[in-house]
């Protein structure tokens, strides 16, 4: 758009301000006159009822005044009169006498009149409430005056003698039976219904009290009119009576409660489903029948959030409460939440707190619980299956032709009983908390493989004589295998479990979930992979004559490596039906390359020579035969990425003085962690040696970077200390030439 253009548009912008601002006036007046009247209105009404509040204040004084000009009356008309005592005296006798004959009256129509009461009682017998009870307000009207004239002529009687107040007692003695069945029947109603009858009853209780604050306040007055009182003496107390029963029918549904929460931890909902039913019926059909000034829903909640509190309360503190009575307790409380918000009550604001504000408290007792089973599960678990693996007087579990221990299914179907307990908190971090202590006992579980099997095959190694391999019990291959074979079913068995669990959490517990889980898996793998070196141990046990004989004199045209191939090959014919079919392949290369190793070490041998002449054809005859071998079980490409090294060492066996630097160099090119001592080793055991050739490995200082992963020339790393000790002898020589 032009600037032009833009100042128009702007010029009519302005032209508007002056009817926007016309407008916004008008309406502010509009409104400004709607608040005036508002406010005129309100402060009418508050200033009328500040007059009425003063004309009762004046009416009250003016009846204050009265009441006193009377009793002044009536006492200067006593002074005036010269016969009034008399007078008054006789006045109080006629009215005496008049209430006497009335009391005469209704003690001889007594037992007609509760026969009649009892009849009417016969009559509505029955303790249903299907009963409609037609003489229930009858009996109770008969019942409210003949208690009154029981009460008032017992009031008069306090001056008597005993033996009148006995008489009366006795003309009396049937009515208490009558009253008995009354509140029986009243107590059937009131343990389920709510009628009009006890606020009649709470009305008189209250006149009662009335009376007796007055008396109590104005004793003087009450003294100078006292006669012969009519009336209730005595509050009954039917309503407290009532909201006892109330309380006592809701205690009944928290035993019958209790008894199944008891027995069906997981139904707690269920036997709590009249909870909320019943307040939603004393919301909806109570409130219109009872007084507004009764709060009936008020008070029932009362009764009930309090019954409820303490029904938890002693469920909690109960000690062998379980981790799943616990955590349904803590659902409960977020269920009875929503409840309360369904009937308009904000649950927060009701005292006390439903399990007093404990549900972090009791998530953390949660989670404890289940760890605290779940060790005892595990400990158990454990120690029953080193125990059988050290013992071996039975063989292990024989599933599908592969050895199995008896344990793992019943370990995993326990974690995962306490995953789904916790995945129904709804709370991420429950779930992974559990799952953390999960994964710690599986960690400290294999750890203690480790131990034992590092204990049980050192008795093997150790084991010099033919008599000491007697003495250890069989089967030791079996429960290794067994071990083994575990270990990948308890990664397999994890790994369900990561795919089930943590799709169900958040983003941010779920990478906690699979982070923890998949450290667990890994330590399967890595305790199978030990399991399989423990192994392979236990077989070059056997091989030990064949190994040391490498290099010597009576290596050379001879069949050691025939015999470790034979050794082997047998172990493998006994192991592979029940090795799992996953680790047979890395069991087999563990043997390659410990095979390899073993024959590589042979030069460490007492007595090690290579002859030029011979060595290099004996070394490729050993290795045709070990080829030969593996590749009856493994590809000839894995065997020969393992044995390619074998290439290397023959090298610095048979090559000249000049070349050796070169083919050292080309050996740590392809290995980088070649340890110089091994090389050391191998000139030292050449026929042709000499300080020289020593000396052209350990000038050549050849740099190679770290590789990713260790080589199989790892093996020969000598430790630190010898390492150092090596490197300064070198540099001192260096030095002192």
């Amino acid at each position: 758009m032009e600037v032009p253009g833009l100042i128009i548009v702007f010029a009519q912008d302005l032209d508007k301000i002056a009817s926007l601002k016309s407008e916004f006036s008008r309406k502010k007046g509009h409104v400004d006159t709607q608040l005036k009247a508002a406010l005129a209105t309100q402060l009418k009404v508050t200033q009328s009822g500040i007059g009425a509040i003063n004309d009762g204040q004046k009416i009250l004084n003016a009846i204050r005044e009265e009441m006193i000009k009377i009793d002044k009356l009536c006492s200067e008309a006593e002074d005036m009169i010269d016969e009034f005592p008399l007078i008054n005296k006789i006045s109080k006798i006629h009215r005496n006498f008049v209430a006497v004959e009335e009391i005469k009256s209704k003690l001889q129509g007594l037992d007609s009149r509760l026969a009649e009461v009892d009849r009417m009682l016969a009559d509505d017998s029955g303790d249903s409430l299907g009963n409609e009870m037609p003489n229930l307000l009858p009996v109770h009207f008969a019942i409210m005056q003949l208690q009154d004239f029981k009460e008032d002529v017992m009031h008069q009687s306090e001056r008597a003698d005993n033996d009148v107040k006995e008489t009366l007692e006795s003309y009396f003695s049937p009515l208490e039976n009558t009253v008995g069945m009354f509140d029986e029947r009243v107590v059937i109603i009131a343990m389920g219904l709510i009628e009009l009858i006890i606020d009649t009853e709470e009305r008189s209780d209250e006149k009662v009290l009335a009376l007796q604050e007055a008396q109590n306040n104005h004793q003087d007055l009450a003294t100078r009119f006292k006669s012969i009182q009519k009336g209730p003496k005595v509050a009954r107390g039917y309503k407290e009576k009532f909201l006892a029963c109330v309380k006592a029918a809701a205690q009944a549904k928290f035993e019958a409660a209790k008894e199944q929460f008891e027995g069906d931890p997981e139904g707690l909902e269920q036997c709590l489903g009249w909870y909320f039913n019943d307040l939603r019926t004393v919301k909806t059909e109570f409130v219109q029948l009872m007084p507004r000034r009764w709060k009936i829903f008020d008070t029932y909640l009362e009764i009930y959030h309090n019954l409820m509190h303490d029904f938890l309360k002693d469920q909690i503190e109960k000690p062998d409460l379980d981790g799943q009575s616990l955590l349904n307790i803590i659902l409960w409380n977020g269920e009875y939440n929503k409840g309360m918000k369904t009937l308009g009550v904000k649950a927060a604001e009701l005292k006390p707190q439903l399990i007093d504000g404990r549900e972090a408290e009791l998530l953390k007792e949660y989670s404890q619980l289940i760890v605290k089973k779940m060790e005892e599960w595990m400990s158990k678990i454990m120690e029953d299956d080193t125990k059988d693996f050290i013992l071996r007087t039975h063989q292990p579990n024989e599933e599908d032709s592969k050895w199995h221990m008896p344990s793992v299914p019943t370990m995993f179907t326990m974690i995962n009983q306490q995953l789904n307990v916790a995945l129904d908190s709804n709370k991420g971090n429950v779930v992974t908390g559990v799952v953390d202590e999960c994964v710690r006992l599986l960690k400290n579980r294999q750890v203690r493989w480790q131990e034992v099997m590092a204990d049980e095959i050192n008795k093997h190694v150790k084991a010099t004589t033919k008599e000491d391999l007697e003495d250890l019990p069989d089967g030791i291959l079996e429960y290794m295998m067994a071990v083994a074979n575990d270990q990948i079913r308890s990664a397999a068995y994890t790994q369900e479990i990561s795919d089930r669990v943590a799709p169900m959490l958040s983003k941010k517990y779920e990478d906690q979930v699979r982070r923890a889980l998949e450290d667990a898996m890994n330590g399967f793998v890595d305790l199978a992979t030990y399991s399989l070196a423990q192994i392979i141990e236990i077989i070059f046990n056997d091989l030990k004559p064949p190994i040391k004989n490498l290099f010597t004199p009576a290596w050379y045209n001879g069949s050691d490596m025939e015999t470790m191939a034979t050794t082997m090959r047998s172990y493998i014919v006994d192991l592979s039906p029940g090795l799992d079919a996953d680790l047979f392949p890395a069991f087999m290369h563990q043997l390659s390359e410990k095979t390899c190793v073993a024959y590589l070490g042979g030069v460490h041998n007492k007595g090690a020579k290579f002859r030029a002449s011979e060595a290099a054809a004996q070394i490729r005859s050993d290795v045709a035969v070990g080829y030969g071998f593996l590749t009856e079980f493994v590809d000839r490409g894995e065997v020969k990425g393992v044995w390619t090294v074998l290439e290397h060492f023959l090298a610095l066996i048979c090559s000249e003085k000049p070349l050796l630097g070169e083919k050292y160099d080309a050996f740590k090119q392809s290995y980088w962690d070649l340890p110089v001592t091994w090389v050391e080793a191998v000139i030292k055991c050449r026929d042709d040696k000499s300080k020289d050739m020593l000396e052209i490995v350990r000038s050549r200082g050849t740099y190679v970077p770290r590789g990713g992963e260790s080589t199989i020339m790892s093996r020969f790393v000598a430790p630190l200390v010898a390492q150092v000790i090596a490197s300064v002898w070198f540099w001192w020589r260096c030095y002192i030439s």
